[in-house]
């Protein structure tokens, strides 16, 4: 079956995130699957799949859409009254992950579907052992910096003033970071950081981290979710999106709870006994859960296939 996919963007606005997605559909979506990309929706189209779906007045017959952001963001452009119709006019709704299906469904779109971000197996593989720790444990805060309260920078700061710095050193990645870094500096940690590390890197990068720390408050994803999967890196989070799908409390990472005092003594209690190794074991059984990009396109590519022969 041969068919022709118009993923539309519905706004002229460059995107990284999005380029490098629609990349992965164009490796992996196979020889039969002819894809063109565009701002507004093109003639003759099998599927149109939709990833700004709020910026439409309606969506074309044969569409899906897929939910990139976290349903709960408190952004006034991300309020869910600007998505709903068109979740409703939608064949299939895509999540990045249950919390988002689960919210979606309480609304009465059941047409959904859970299939998350994947890891790029060109670059990540898994480690042959897990992770082993030697002076200090190692954290890394691997994303652009934002300003923005919901990115959890405030968090980051207390955290600081909290943890102890003969136990505990920093690895940035991310433009930004280098604030982060001098911050963390002046606490008295050990810091390094990359405001551009070359992605081929970045299998190394996780290597020469103990844990993946996220403050955020709003994800859809985040993409370093499925990284530090298949790298068996233990993380530590906030309750959010994709995290809440692959982290169980204890076992292959923690949740922060938003209280400083609280979330440091969970950060610290790793450097008592034999709590890090334990994590890390268990990490790295569960480093087999993340999907590569080429089975979540392929997965995707299943579910047009399923749409146009129900037609």
């Amino acid at each position: 079956m041969s068919l022709l996919i118009n993923h539309v963007m519905s706004a002229d606005t460059p995107s990284k995130i999005f380029s490098d997605i629609l990349n992965y559909y164009k490796e992996f979506s196979g020889d039969d699957i002819k894809i063109i990309e565009s701002v507004r929706p093109i003639e003759g189209a099998d599927i149109y799949h939709y990833h700004r779906p709020h910026l439409e007045k309606a969506l074309k017959e044969n569409s899906v859409v897929t939910v990139h952001h976290d349903i709960n963001d408190s952004d006034k452009w991300l309020a869910y009254e600007r998505f709903h119709e068109r979740y409703k006019e939608a064949r299939l709704v895509f999540c990045l992950n249950h919390d988002q299906q689960n919210i979606l469904n309480n609304k009465g779109i059941n047409h959904t579907i859970v299939i998350p971000h994947g890891y790029n197996d060109k670059i990540f593989s898994r480690p042959s052992e897990p992770k082993k720790i030697t002076k200090k444990i190692r954290i890394g805060i691997i994303s652009k910096r934002y300003e923005r309260k919901v990115k959890g920078e405030a968090h980051i700061l207390e955290l600081y003033k909290r943890l102890d710095s003969d136990k505990f050193k920093f690895l940035f990645v991310g433009e930004g970071r280098s604030i982060s870094s001098r911050k963390a500096m002046a606490y008295g940690f050990e810091t390094e950081c990359f405001e551009r590390l070359p992605y081929l890197c970045f299998n190394d990068l996780y290597k020469n981290i103990d844990i993946l720390l996220i403050t955020s408050l709003y994800e859809g994803g985040p993409a370093n979710v499925p990284e530090a999967i298949i790298s068996a890196t233990p993380i530590i989070s906030t309750p959010i999106g994709m995290v809440l799908d692959y982290v169980v409390e204890g076992l292959n990472g923690a949740f922060l709870t938003g209280d400083y005092d609280n979330d440091a003594s969970i950060i610290s209690s790793l450097t008592e006994g034999d709590t890090f190794n334990k994590l890390a074991t268990n990490a790295y059984e569960y480093s087999n859960q993340a999907m590569s990009w080429k089975e979540v396109i392929t997965s995707i590519v299943l579910k047009y296939k399923e749409l146009v022969q129900a037609n």
